[in-house]
C-alpha cells in the first residue's frame, strides 16, 4: 500500500508573478491625485506669500505711520538751484510749498504752474527727495535788457518776451533801458510793448549785435534822450552818443576798439558829423 506524500508546511506556494503594468484608469487615477496634490502645493505657498506680503505690508504702513505723526515726513528743506534773476524767497514763496506741511501733501503740479505764472522760464522741474527736501530746478530765460519805467524793472529776452518784473536791478550784466514814454505788458512769457516802440526797436537792434559781439556784459545803460539820440553807457563810465542804427553800424568798428581798450569816463558823440567828438565826462 503506497502513502501519501505529505506536502512540507514550510513550503511555500509559489504564485506566478502578475502582471505589474497599470492599467489606464490607473494611470488616469495616478494623474488626478497628482494634480490634487500639485494644486494644494500651489495654493498654500500663495498662501504663505500673500500672509508675508501682507505682514510686510503692515510693518511698513505702521511704519510710516509713526513716522508721520513725528513729523519725519514734513518739509524740512525747500532748494532752489539756477534762478540768476529771480531771488531764492520769491520762487518759494510763489511755489505756495511751505516748510513744515507733509511731504506727501505737495501739489507738484500746482507749484509748477504757480512758478511758471511767475516768470518766463525754459526749464523747470520740481522734486520731492524722501523724507522731507523739496528740490526745485529752473533755467530762466536769458535777458536781453531790462527796462525801467515808473519804478519797476522789466526783463525783457531777444524776442522782447516778459521774463520777469520787479522794484530793482538784480541782474547786473545786462544792460537798463531809459527813457520810454510808456510800458505795455500783459502776461509773463508775452511779448513786452514800449513806446516809442520804433525807438525801443532800434535799440533792441544795437543789443542784439552788441551780444553777438560778446560786449553786452560790457554796457550797463542805454537812454533814449529827450533830443531824439541814444547813449550807450559803459560800465567804465564812457558814453557813446548816436543817432540812430545806421549810426551805429557805421561807427561799428570805432566803438569795438574803444571798448576793447577799456577806455573810461569819457563822451564819444557820433552824431555830430564824420569824426567823433570826445571829451572828458
Amino acid at each position: 500500500m503506497k502513502r501519501s506524500k505529505k506536502k512540507n508546511p514550510i513550503e511555500k506556494k509559489i504564485k506566478k508573478p502578475q502582471n505589474l503594468v497599470p492599467t489606464k484608469q490607473e494611470l488616469r487615477e495616478q494623474r488626478r491625485r497628482q494634480r490634487k496634490a500639485n494644486k494644494r502645493k500651489r495654493i498654500m505657498k500663495a498662501l504663505i506669500s500673500t500672509l508675508i506680503v501682507l505682514g510686510i505690508c503692515g510693518v511698513v504702513g505702521f511704519g510710516v505711520y509713526q513716522a508721520v505723526n513725528l513729523g519725519i515726513f514734513n518739509v524740512a528743506e525747500i532748494e532752489v538751484i539756477g534762478n540768476e534773476i529771480v531771488d531764492t524767497e520769491t520762487v518759494i514763496e510763489a511755489s505756495g510749498i511751505n516748510v513744515g506741511e507733509s511731504i506727501f501733501l505737495i501739489d507738484i503740479n500746482q507749484a509748477n504752474y504757480n512758478i511758471n505764472a511767475l516768470m518766463n522760464l525754459d526749464e523747470l522741474e520740481i522734486s520731492k527727495i524722501m523724507p522731507s527736501k523739496i528740490l526745485i530746478r529752473m533755467i530762466e530765460s536769458v535777458p536781453i535788457c531790462a527796462v525801467n519805467y515808473d519804478n519797476k524793472v522789466y526783463y525783457i529776452t531777444e524776442d522782447k518776451k516778459l521774463i520777469e518784473d520787479g522794484e530793482y536791478l538784480r541782474k547786473t550784466d545786462i544792460p537798463l533801458i531809459f527813457g520810454s514814454d510808456a510800458v505795455t505788458i500783459t502776461e509773463i512769457g508775452k511779448e513786452v510793448v514800449v513806446e516809442p516802440y520804433w525807438r525801443f526797436d532800434t535799440i533792441m537792434n544795437i543789443l542784439r549785435d552788441l551780444k553777438n559781439d560778446n560786449n553786452l556784459e560790457k554796457i550797463s545803460e542805454v537812454r533814449m534822450t529827450e533830443v531824439n539820440t541814444y547813449e550807450i553807457v559803459t560800465k567804465n563810465g564812457t558814453i557813446f552818443i548816436l543817432w540812430d542804427y545806421d549810426n551805429y553800424i557805421d561807427n561799428k568798428a570805432y566803438i569795438q576798439n574803444n571798448l576793447d581798450k577799456n577806455t573810461s569816463n569819457m563822451i564819444i558823440n557820433l552824431a555830430v558829423g564824420t569824426k567823433p567828438v570826445i571829451k572828458p565826462r
